[in-house]
């Protein structure tokens, strides 16, 4: 169905001066500075329990992020300690910005449980763009995004993670685990 739009309807004197339209949008922009600007007062003086205020106070109040947020990117930590990584090197490949480095370590020989882990699995989150990735490429469910924003250093070689700071138990990550879960499921072939 095609939708005709009329190009010649004439619009009076008033309407061309657009003056309404500018008076209400001024109104609303004023109205919402002015709360801005005051509506923190009667929340101090005890007269309203709720601010009128959306500014989040970042030190003293935290923000919920959904569980959907892509924070950095953390390793899973089964219940024995030992990384859910086996080491394939997929989410290596599938990182666009090169900031994963994977070493894989294999068994010696002796009855383990896990025939290979990564020896080093640094993440330099000064590159990292926080894509998420490494954890569709992941088939091991190992890397997960975290709801942890809070990586600001001052050096940039503190910000090359390792294995040892990326674990996570898994009890940590389960509401993450099950909405990963939930959203490949449909294109699992």
């Amino acid at each position: 169905m095609a939708y005709y739009v009329n190009r010649n309807i004439k619009m009076t004197w008033w309407e061309r001066l657009y003056l309404p339209e500018i008076i209400k949008g001024m109104g609303i922009t004023s109205r919402h500075f002015f709360v801005n600007l005051f509506g923190f007062v009667p929340y101090l003086l005890g007269a309203k329990k709720e601010r009128p205020i959306m500014t989040v106070y970042y030190p003293e109040e935290q923000v919920q992020y959904p569980i959907a947020y892509r924070g950095r990117p953390v390793l899973a930590q089964n219940e024995d300690g030992q990384p859910a990584c086996v080491a394939c090197g997929l989410c290596e490949i599938a990182c666009p910005a090169y900031c994963i480095h994977i070493e894989p370590s294999e068994n010696s020989g002796k009855q383990n449980q896990y025939e290979r882990w990564p020896d080093v699995f640094n993440i330099d989150y000064a590159i990292c763009i926080f894509c998420g990735n490494c954890e569709e490429a992941c088939p091991e469910e190992a890397i997960f995004m975290s709801d942890d924003c809070e990586i600001s250093m001052l050096d940039r070689k503190q910000m090359l993670y390792t294995k040892e700071q990326l674990l996570t138990p898994v009890a940590d990550l389960q509401k993450r685990i099950d909405f990963t879960r939930n959203m490949y499921a449909k294109w699992n072939y």
